[in-house]
């Protein structure tokens, strides 16, 4: 008997975990789904100026649901940017995790930055906002900002100085080239491309400014 009641507690245990897993799920969905609904708001008035109650109504929860997984418009802005610069981040790492060249690589970085910033949606806004607070300190003052788009630009900063330094090795670059500015350069560059765009310059959206941006770089601009 007592063997029977063991089975049937582990059942229900099992039951548990299983409706826990599946709640887990549905939050993860819909919070995404408020995110989204969110960015979509933001890339087409290139600002932030949406109401909750607006979110609300495209997502079709009450307010009062919407309020559960984001307890005000901050909060879910720094989700939003959260998320972008993360997306940011993956993408130029992939673009360079398996390039046979530094070449491939830079390249790459470029194109990956140039999709995800130009144009009007969060991680251009993202960007814009962290320009504006930081007020000109370096990135490695603002460390300790604990900020999600700080410590993304100072990844990306760091791949770019990496594959820099890799294209030396390559008789790419002249040995004497100072990789931690250049990246620094490349990402400011991509930076106001973003300030740009969100300003409604539609010349910031194309995908010239990749190559361009590039040959800059690898060439320079001298005579």
């Amino acid at each position: 008997m007592s063997s029977l009641v063991h089975i049937g507690e582990d059942d229900v245990e099992q039951k548990k975990i299983v409706r826990s897993e599946i709640k887990t799920k549905k939050s993860a969905k819909t919070r995404s789904l408020i995110m989204e609904c969110a960015s979509q708001l933001m890339a087409e008035r290139g600002n932030t100026s949406f109401r909750m109650s607006e979110i609300s109504s495209r997502c079709g929860l009450s307010k009062g649901a919407l309020y559960y997984y984001f307890s005000d418009k901050d909060d879910l802005l720094k989700a939003i940017y959260a998320r972008e610069v993360e997306r940011l981040v993956s993408s130029i790492d992939e673009a360079v995790a398996h390039a046979e060249s530094s070449e491939t690589a830079l390249h790459g970085a470029c194109k990956a930055y140039s999709d995800c910033v130009a144009s009007r949606g969060p991680l251009a806004m993202a960007i814009i906002r962290e320009l504006v607070i930081s007020r000109g300190q370096r990135l490695e003052d603002r460390s300790a900002d604990n900020n999600e788009t700080t410590r993304a630009l100072q990844h990306i900063v760091g791949v770019v100085m990496g594959q820099l330094e890799r294209a030396k090795t390559e008789g790419k670059i002249r040995a004497d080239t100072d990789t931690r500015l250049i990246a620094v350069a490349v990402c400011g560059a991509y930076a106001f491309v973003a300030m740009s765009a969100a300003e409604g310059d539609s010349k910031a959206e194309e995908l010239s400014y990749t190559e361009d941006l590039y040959q800059m770089v690898v060439r320079g601009i001298g005579v």
